[in-house]
This record gives structure tokens, C-alpha cells and sequence, in this order.
């Protein structure tokens, strides 16, 4: 795959001018490098870990099934636009990731950017993972774990599981927005037997008004299937200047889900096509990606942005990017 650099200083970061620069700068279309197999030791706790190197940096994970592998070798290639995406966020700046899973994102964020990042993610192993994964890579202090739902109210409830098992996904808050069984590779959970786990959830607006946790610079959010909740409970937090971008997993299939594209617009922000494009198996056209959310056919994970400097960014990206699992011939 070709590696492009936007004006970046060789190691990933953005490029020093002397001056203060607001838009995003310093993003690499990266590949992965070879995966290191090692046993991590410390005084009260030993693990096998995968460790990569980024710009000669290492970011670790756990090796505890053959599921987080697989997310360690898709690191790159899962969400092409998401790395790139989290290369822009700065130093100084606070990462907000909901539905952390066992926190691919939340540690790459904070290892390789130095931000400030504070990860959700209500499900018992994937949470336990999440701080494995910011142990080993002596992330405390700067990736802050929650085992929570983030939704719009706060209630104690039952959070409704896609599976038993460390980084699996696809789990509920209070609802079952399963319209049939799922599928795991050969596994199956069916849709009317899913195992439940206690759990309370919170908006992050009153998070935020608490001062829990700092108004956040960056949104993430990807909770399969419940976004709008989670959207509406920080429509504060959306309004604030400081907020400079939001990442939000939109199925289109799912009705309550599809119109927050326009509710984000309404509020103005804006998101590119050209990001939206970025495919990891096959580069869409601008018609395929409307027809698509008109059609309600599968989704995207959209980049909702203020800043002009973002859509010039995706639309380098996309002019160099080659989908890094396309078919061979």
C-alpha cells in the first residue's frame, strides 16, 4: 500500500511552524509492520502481548484469544479513515471513545498522539481487556476506563450481550435492537436468548457538567445500533466550541440512527464524501455513497467536522489511498 504523509514531521506528529495550528495536520495512510509476540512481566501481573511499531513507536495488546489478533492484524485496514483520524488529534487535546471495546482506538490514540483520551464500554471481559491494554502499555493516567453505558438518561439496568468472550461486540443497553440471530464466524447467539449482564449507563453531558470529565476536543462513538441515544445525551457537549470533531458509526438500516446525519448537519457540522469513499475493500463513488444512506443499505462511519481544514485533508487522503483488503485478480 503507498504511505502518504500531509505535511507531517517524519514521526507521525504534526509539523512544527512556530505557530499555533488549528486544523489537522500530520496524517499517515499506514500499513501494518510485523506483529511481535512477547510475555509481558511486571511485579503483579504477566500477559502475553502483540506488540507493533508506528513511526518507531510500540503500541501493545493482549493476546488473549485469537479474536484480539485478528483486531491487532486489522489494526490499519478494519476503518481506513479512523487512524488517520485519530493522528489528528493533538497533544493537548481530550479524546472522549464510546463503545471502547477493548480499546484499539482509545490506547493507539493515547500511545502514539499523547492525548488525553476517557473510553466507555459497559461489557464485563472487553472492559477488563480495556485496562489490560492500557496497562501494558503504561497508559494510566492518560486512558481512563469507564465501565458504563453512555446513553441519554441514568438507570440501572441489564446490558444485553452479543457474546461471552474478551472483544466481541454488537451488545445492547435496556433494548434489543437485534431484528434476527447473529452471527460470530461458525457461532451463533440467538436473538431471543441473549445472556444480560447488570449495568448503568449516563449521558455524557452530565459527565461533562460534573466535571467528571473535561469538555472533550474529539467524539467517538460506535455502540452498534444505539448512536441516537448516545447522541442525545450530549447535545451540550455538541455545541461547544472547543469540539472539533465527532466520529459516529451510522447504520443505515436503523432508522433512528440514519437521521442523525441530518440532525448533525442541522446543528453545522459538516462531513466529506470523500472520507465517506474510503472503503477497505473497494474505493465507493460519491453516487454509491448516497444511494447507499437513501437506500438504507449498510453504513459508514462518518467524521462530522467545523473546520474546512478537514475536508481538504480527506480529499488528500482519498487521491493517494489504495483499499488495502481489495480483491486481487
Amino acid at each position: 500500500m503507498k504511505i502518504n504523509l500531509f505535511g507531517g514531521d517524519g514521526r507521525g506528529g504534526p509539523k512544527s511552524t512556530g505557530t499555533q495550528e488549528t486544523g489537522p495536520k500530520g496524517v499517515f495512510l499506514r500499513q501494518l509492520g510485523p506483529v511481535r509476540q512477547f510475555e509481558f512481566q511486571s511485579d503483579f501481573y504477566n500477559t502475553l502481548c502483540h506488540e507493533v511499531l508506528v513511526a518507531g513507536k510500540p503500541i501493545r495488546y493482549v493476546a488473549s484469544n485469537t479474536l484480539a489478533r485478528k483486531r491487532v492484524t486489522s489494526l490499519f485496514s478494519k476503518e481506513p479513515t479512523t487512524i488517520p483520524w485519530l493522528e489528528t488529534i493533538r497533544a493537548d487535546e481530550v479524546l472522549v471513545d464510546i463503545g471502547a471495546n477493548v480499546g484499539m482506538y482509545a490506547v493507539y490514540a493515547g500511545a502514539f498522539t499523547g492525548c488525553r483520551v476517557f473510553a466507555f464500554e459497559p461489557e464485563s471481559l472487553n472492559y477488563a481487556e480495556l485496562n489490560k491494554n492500557i496497562f501494558v502499555n503504561g497508559l494510566h493516567g492518560r486512558v481512563s476506563a469507564f465501565c458504563m453505558a453512555m446513553s441519554d438518561e441514568e438507570k440501572v439496568g441489564y446490558l444485553n450481550l452479543g457474546a461471552f468472550g474478551i472483544a466481541y461486540s454488537h451488545h445492547d443497553f435496556e433494548e434489543n435492537t437485534w431484528t434476527e440471530d447473529k452471527r460470530f464466524g461458525d457461532k451463533v447467539t440467538p436473538k431471543d436468548a441473549r445472556l444480560q449482564q447488570g449495568c448503568m449507563s449516563i449521558s455524557l453531558d452530565a459527565l461533562v457538567e460534573r466535571g467528571v470529565i473535561p469538555q472533550p476536543n474529539h467524539i467517538k462513538i460506535d455502540v452498534d445500533g444505539l448512536e441516537h441515544r448516545v447522541v442525545a445525551g450530549c447535545s451540550k457537549t455538541l455545541e461547544s466550541p472547543n469540539l472539533r470533531s465527532v466520529l459516529i458509526e451510522i447504520d443505515h438500516r436503523i432508522d433512528k440512527c440514519n437521521v442523525i446525519v441530518d440532525q448533525m448537519r442541522e446543528r453545522g457540522w459538516s462531513y466529506s464524501i470523500d472520507q465517506l469513499r474510503a472503503n477497505r475493500k473497494v474505493i465507493f463513488t460519491p453516487e454509491m455513497v448516497e444511494r447507499y444512506r437513501r437506500e438504507k443499505i449498510g453504513g459508514f462511519n462518518y467524521i462530522f467536522f467545523r473546520d474546512p481544514s478537514y475536508a481538504r485533508l480527506f480529499e488528500e487522503f482519498l487521491r493517494d489511498y489504495v483499499p488495502p483488503m481489495a480483491p486481487t485478480a
